[in-house]
């Protein structure tokens, strides 16, 4: 029993040190950044990812999709929309987004969506997967470690 609980101790503290080393490796600091305006988006933000201090996008429930360039302070946002295989309009809970680039990022969610910005989140287009026509949600990680620059 105890060479168990070892295990999982041991286990616990190499992803304690494999993740917050990766979190002090991105090179900027968010340690002063703070909710700084309370207008509500319309949609319930699910995740946010940063480019530097002053860069980031936020996804969540809706098509919601939010952009900041001055660290927060004020926020551009909308519904992202997409043609379903059956050639209807519908939105996508996104649930997971990353930067590839400053101007590159992907957005992936429920039903298979995957959308890409190459402006820096100013505007997105949608990107066909495999997922798609069997409406199986894109899992953040298994997107992420197979992406390529497309």
């Amino acid at each position: 029993m105890n060479h168990f609980n070892l295990k999982k101790i041991c286990f616990f503290l190499v992803l304690i040190m494999v993740t917050g080393g990766s979190v002090f490796s991105q090179g900027y600091n968010t340690t002063n950044w703070k909710f700084s305006n309370p207008k509500q988006f319309g949609f319930t933000v699910l995740d946010v990812d940063y480019f530097d201090n002053n860069n980031a996008l936020a996804v969540g429930s809706n098509g919601g999709i939010a952009k900041t360039v001055d660290g927060g302070r004020n926020w551009t946002y909308g519904v992202y929309t997409y043609l379903n295989p059956a050639g209807f309009k519908v939105t996508a809970n996104f649930t997971d987004v990353h930067y590839i680039t400053s101007t590159i990022a992907y957005a992936v969610g429920s039903l298979g969506v995957m959308a890409k910005t190459t402006d820096g989140g100013a505007t997105w287009s949608f990107v066909n997967t495999p997922l798609l026509p069997n409406l199986k949600t894109s899992m953040p990680a298994g997107f992420w470690m197979q992406i390529k620059v497309i």
